[in-house]
């Protein structure tokens, strides 16, 4: 019975749509939305024990919210379930509905705390608050040694270690603008530490919604979107684009500072310059393992450069949308 009831009210994942449309500009100071973030709680199946539970709120067009409820939690692995409402909001609160399968479901967001059930006998119930979560290496120190690029510090960012002057904000902040920036100087090998934060644009979709990359030698992309909610996907934040997709979507909201910890080997190739061994890449997204020694043997899309180098400088893409980044450092490995 308990396996019945859960195989009833898996859904389906959400389908990003690919974007060309110009990115909108949001005010200085983006309002706090009442509803979007993350909750966490219990799913409690129809049979069986409780278990812990997550959800994702996010808004989208025409004033509507999506809602994805995942068991387990997004760190623990593949959901066993996953279950997607909507709705919009009347009267300070967010009721929510939606189908998983031929079961109906109905919930609402009210004061922080969202409850959802199933129609029916079948199924089961949520249970869920408000939470903020923070990547465990926000704010991680370079150890000595390391390139620093970007400082966590009150004043302005070293804009002098970049080809662009980028606009700098208070905190060591740079805001994309005016295209591509790449470092003044070049690496290999490196374990790299990136922070950054996707501005907040509801009304965009897909590669339209908060859209950067963090290119590794100029040809190896990991990229930055605003996937918070979505599937992973293989052009998603975290993926390395067009190459992979991530574990999991380990993103947290917009305007929250994120955070990747890289561990990045190039690929080699002989003196006929013919691959010997591919390269390989670990990446941590808000301290979730999302790329466990992932192995590659060419540049992703918009690489910059012919082929294979053994070294590169480290570019940060111009997609039209304010992102900015911050505490950015790498160390070099040996070969």
């Amino acid at each position: 019975m308990v396996r019945a009831s859960l195989a009833a009210v898996l859904a389906v994942a959400v389908v990003a749509t690919a974007g060309s449309e110009k990115p909108e500009k949001p005010p200085a100071s983006a309002p706090a939305d009442p509803f979007m973030g993350e909750y966490v709680g219990t799913f409690a199946p129809a049979e069986g024990k409780k278990a812990a539970a997550e959800a994702k709120v996010f808004p989208v067009k025409g004033g509507e919210y999506r809602v994805v409820l995942r068991v387990p939690p997004v760190s623990e692995g593949p959901s066993k379930v996953r279950i997607e409402l909507s709705g919009k909001p009347a009267g300070g609160e967010l009721p929510l509905a939606g189908k998983a399968g031929k079961v109906a479901w109905s919930g609402r967001i009210v004061e922080k705390k969202l409850t959802a059930a199933a129609d029916g006998a079948a199924g089961g119930t949520f249970e869920m608050a408000f939470t903020v979560r923070r990547s465990p290496t926000e704010g991680a120190r370079p150890p000595d040694g390391a390139v620093v690029l970007l400082p966590q510090t009150e004043g302005p960012p070293p804009l002098e270690a970049w080809r662009k002057k980028w606009k700098a904000l208070p905190g060591g902040v740079m805001q994309v603008g005016g295209g591509d920036n790449t470092t003044v100087g070049s690496f290999g090998d490196c374990r790299l530490h990136v922070e950054f934060r996707i501005p907040f644009e509801p009304r965009r979709r897909g590669q339209g919604r908060g859209n950067s990359g963090v290119y590794i030698q100029s040809r190896f992309e990991i990229q930055v979107l605003d996937s918070f909610g979505g599937a992973p996907a293989i052009n998603g934040c975290g993926s390395l684009y067009r190459v992979a997709a991530p574990r999991v979507n380990a993103s947290l909201p917009p305007l929250r500072w994120q955070t990747y910890d890289i561990t990045f080997r190039r690929p080699r190739t002989g003196a006929d310059g013919k691959l010997t061994r591919p390269g390989r890449i670990t990446v941590l997204h808000n301290g979730v393992k999302i790329h466990d020694g992932r192995t590659f043997t060419a540049p992703t899309g918009s690489a910059r450069g012919k082929g294979l180098a053994d070294r590169g400088p480290l570019r940060l893409q111009d997609h039209g949308h304010p992102v900015q980044y911050r505490n950015l450092w790498l160390v070099e490995l040996e070969k």
